[in-house]
């Protein structure tokens, strides 16, 4: 027994590097990348690597970051500074479309007020001479004006048409609904524009600037006219500003129509809701969506000048630094490496030998050769730190010598006593037991009982005292409980019976002292009961995974449900409660113990069917009784 606690105890206070199981994890065949980290010298060289690489990678790093952000800026100051003056060129060319209106809005005037047919045809020639030259002056694609259907110019079909064909043509019901002198502009899908030489037609996509003029209190429209403008004229100036496809830019109307592009199949696409909400009502002018950056401007008329710029077309300015970037690290990189390995090689190699020496440390050696270790060839005020770690060392091995055997016995001896302690507190609680119940049988004047209840406690603890040792064979346990079981039989008469069952051979290994008296107790205080007079008892003792298990089974009373868990805490917790289950947590305190089976309990109870209580502990041996040594 001393030596099976001992050996436990040696186990918690040496770990395996200092009993030299270190060596068996430096075998052949059992390196691996665990095996490989656990060397000094390699984690130095990885530290070392570490130290050297991350700064590289983050100056590597922060140089990208640097030069894509002033790349990004250059970039997109450049396309601001780009649609800057486009801005300012399509404003040009709205204004001078919006001031062509105005002049129209003078020639109408005067054409409306002209009552006699020589004047309306005077007006009409001079009007028709400002259509040509404003048509041929200002390159616009073609003017439309409509007059009521009863005028007698309404029947051209060159310069002036109908009020009635005002339908033809794709104006916003805004304009029509909401007439005045303000002009309406709008997108054209292929206008049809008469040639004057020849009355062909040829199709276009057009620019339009509308104007209608309705009755005063009437819903009738009294002239209108629109001024064209080729939508292609403005997607010519866009791709010369942009010629880099991979930036795109492009005029938006107000519902989301393109109608002039640097990249020709984007022309009379539309805009999803989402995109066109983005675009109108973010109120920065650059603004960013899914990697793509958006500088938006207002030209005079409402609409949109927008120019998308892809993260992508930036990162590819950043191409040759980053290259360079790559070729710096792979040059520095192999340098690094070598001049890393050198140093941590040199500074480990004496590290490495103290290491050996620690790795065939034996705690009871006594020739240990520290020579390796503690220059011979030098005085000992030259020694450095490494040469003083290793004459530390050879103190501490013969330190350890000295001092581990008294650890152990002071370990040994404070685990006894606890065990003891707790020991001695079960004796005095069975004994106030009995006592009380030969007390009661003298009162009843059953003296016979009583007598035969003290011959019996006799002999009960005339076997306990002449086991005296912390464990005793399960036979001798057995022995106590039937001694027991025949003193509580005696106040119970024919209500109290019990049978026990074992495998063979079980009743050899050792057990703690008092274990099973505790549970036998409860089974009969507490089993019996109106409801069950009598209680049947059996022990089972049966063999488990090198431990031994034994099942207390009664028919009594049972416990309820608050009962049980309540008792299921205390084992689970190991509480030994000087009020509340207190054999039941002494002895589970006891033998959970791992010097003393380490062992556990378990309790299953159905109220008025019964109790099961399940005790499991490690199988321990008989010993022999002169040297105390384990079989």
């Amino acid at each position: 027994m001393q030596d099976f606690i001992d050996e436990n105890v040696f186990d918690r206070f040496c770990p395996d590097t200092i009993q030299g199981d270190f060596m068996k994890h430096s075998k052949k065949g059992s390196r691996g990348p665990r095996l490989y980290f656990s060397h000094f010298q390699n984690r130095l060289l990885c530290a070392f690597l570490l130290c050297t690489l991350i700064p590289i990678f983050i100056i590597g790093g922060i140089s990208y970051a640097v030069s894509y952000n002033i790349a990004e800026d250059k970039i997109l100051n450049a396309s601001i500074s780009a649609d800057a003056q486009l801005h300012t060129q399509f404003d040009n060319r709205l204004q001078q479309v919006e001031n062509i209106a105005d002049t129209l809005q003078y020639n109408m005037y005067n054409l409306m007020q002209t009552d006699a047919p020589m004047d309306t045809l005077a007006t009409l020639s001079e009007i028709r001479s400002n259509l040509s030259m404003f048509k041929t002056s200002f390159d616009l694609s073609y003017i439309n004006i409509f007059l009521p259907d009863e005028h007698m110019a309404s029947s051209e079909n060159l310069y002036f048409f109908p009020v009635s064909k005002l339908s033809d043509f794709q104006i916003p019901k805004e304009a029509l609904e909401n007439p005045g002198t303000s002009s309406v502009w709008f997108y054209q899908d292929l206008l049809s524009v008469p040639f004057l030489m020849n009355n062909s037609y040829r199709m276009t996509n057009s620019v339009s600037c509308c104007r209608v003029l309705k009755h005063p209190g009437t819903d009738s429209i009294k002239y209108a006219y629109i001024i064209h403008l080729d939508a292609s004229e403005f997607s010519s100036i866009l791709q010369e500003s942009f010629q880099n496809n991979q930036i795109t830019s492009y005029i938006l109307t107000d519902n989301g129509k393109i109608v002039a592009s640097n990249n020709p199949s984007l022309l009379s696409a539309s805009l999803d809701e989402e995109k066109l909400d983005f675009l109108y009502h973010k109120e920065d002018s650059l603004k960013k969506r899914s990697h793509t950056n958006y500088h938006t401007t207002t030209l005079r008329n409402g609409w949109l000048q927008v120019t998308e710029i892809p993260d992508s077309y930036i990162m590819q300015n950043t191409h040759i630094l980053i290259k360079s970037i790559l070729l710096t690290i792979l040059i520095s990189l192999p340098l690094t490496i070598l001049v890393v390995v050198l140093i941590s090689k040199n500074l480990t190699r004496r590290i490495e030998t103290l290491s050996r020496a620690m790795e065939t440390l034996q705690l009871d050696a006594s020739d240990t050769n520290m020579k390796a270790l503690v220059p011979q060839d030098r005085a000992p005020e030259t020694f450095d730190e490494i040469d003083k770690l290793g004459v530390t060392f050879e103190k501490m091995q013969h330190s350890l010598n000295d001092n581990l055997q008294s650890i152990l016995e002071l370990s040994l001896a404070e685990e006894r006593l606890k065990y003891q302690l707790l020991q001695s507190q079960i004796n005095p609680h069975f004994l106030y037991n009995i006592l009380g119940s030969i007390q009661t049988c003298q009162s009843l004047g059953k003296l016979d009982i009583a007598n035969q209840m003290l011959t019996n406690l006799t002999r009960f603890y005339r076997m306990t005292l002449r086991k005296s040792k912390d464990l005793i064979s399960i036979r001798d346990e057995l022995t106590i409980a039937q001694l027991y079981l025949e003193m509580e039989k005696l106040c119970h008469n024919d209500n109290l019976t019990w049978e026990i069952n074992m495998k063979d051979g079980i009743d050899n290994f050792l057990i703690c002292k008092f274990t099973l008296q505790p549970f036998l107790e409860n089974s009969i205080l507490h089993g019996l009961s109106q409801k069950t007079p009598e209680v049947h008892i059996s022990i089972d003792l049966s063999y488990g995974d090198d431990t031994v298990i034994i099942v207390i089974t009664d028919n009594g009373i049972g416990m309820a449900k608050e009962q049980l868990l309540e008792l299921q805490k205390t084992l689970d917790e190991k509480i030994v409660n000087y009020e509340k289950h207190f054999g039941i947590g002494n002895v589970n305190k006891r033998i959970s113990n791992p010097y003393f089976g380490n062992g556990r309990i378990s309790v299953e109870s159905y109220l008025y069917e019964g109790t099961s209580i399940t005790i499991e502990f490690d199988q321990m041996e008989e010993y022999d009784e002169e040297c105390n040594d384990c079989r």
